[in-house]
């Protein structure tokens, strides 16, 4: 077996076990804002740290920061805010970014109106593998790197060693085969996903992707661009 099949193997068997609640503890703790760098008297490292700060925040899903770094298209200072959970692997959030987003982009995007932040919302261990890695690249990368994921959406997936075809694109941007290894094995990685996913679908009853935030405003499914511009109207000052 390959080295990169052992890898999304191990994924897989720790998603589950981080679903269930098993591996990881600390985002069901009701302990309160996270005051120390220490837990069960481990010193925890800078993403650990903010994962742990993430789950314990006491702020609503939509305003807690993604804990791995956000990944976000347009103006911070844009009127409207669109929040987006996706999972790589989903061909109605492939379609929105191949079809939908380039028009948001051109219309409001570009004009300083919006910004959009996008959320991981994975189904499978290649859905999860490919969210980890966007956060593995380097930040003025991160974008980039899913704009790609989605519009070789078809590629990666039909090919017939899916994580090859992934490192190939995580290589284009910027990671080695080694940092390719070592983001997979990233358990706090895992565990950002995971506790966004969570409260993402415990607070906003998300259920399936894609699915958006628009200044708050719940859209479900990859709808057609004149109803997204009908929200965004909406959200305009």
């Amino acid at each position: 077996m390959s080295q990169t099949n052992k890898i999304i193997i191990a994924i897989a068997a720790l998603a589950v076990l981080v679903g269930a609640g098993v591996v990881f503890s600390r985002a069901d703790r009701n302990t309160g804002p996270v005051t120390e760098l220490v837990e069960d008297g481990v010193v925890l490292n800078e993403t650990a740290q903010a994962v742990a700060a993430a789950a314990n925040s006491g702020k609503g899903a939509l305003d807690t920061p993604n804990p791995l770094g956000e990944i976000v298209l347009g103006n911070p200072d844009a009127p409207v805010t669109i929040v987006e959970y996706a999972s790589l692997t989903c061909s109605h959030c492939g379609q929105f970014h191949r079809e939908t987003l380039p028009k948001v982009k051109a219309d409001y995007i570009d004009k300083g109106l919006v910004k959009i932040y996008f959320r991981p919302f994975p189904f499978d261990p290649y859905a999860t593998a490919g969210a980890m890695l966007a956060q593995c690249v380097a930040p003025k990368a991160r974008v980039h790197f899913l704009d790609i994921l989605f519009k070789r959406q078809n590629a990666w997936l039909q090919s017939e060693n899916v994580m090859e075809e992934l490192q190939k694109l995580a290589r284009q941007a910027g990671l080695s085969e080694a940092d390719f290894v070592v983001c997979l094995k990233d358990a706090d990685k895992l565990e950002g996903i995971r506790v966004m996913q969570s409260a993402a679908a415990e607070e906003l009853g998300v259920r399936s992707t894609p699915t958006f935030f628009i200044n708050g405003e719940k859209v479900e499914g990859n709808q057609p661009y004149a109803e997204i511009e009908k929200t965004i109207k909406r959200a305009l000052p």
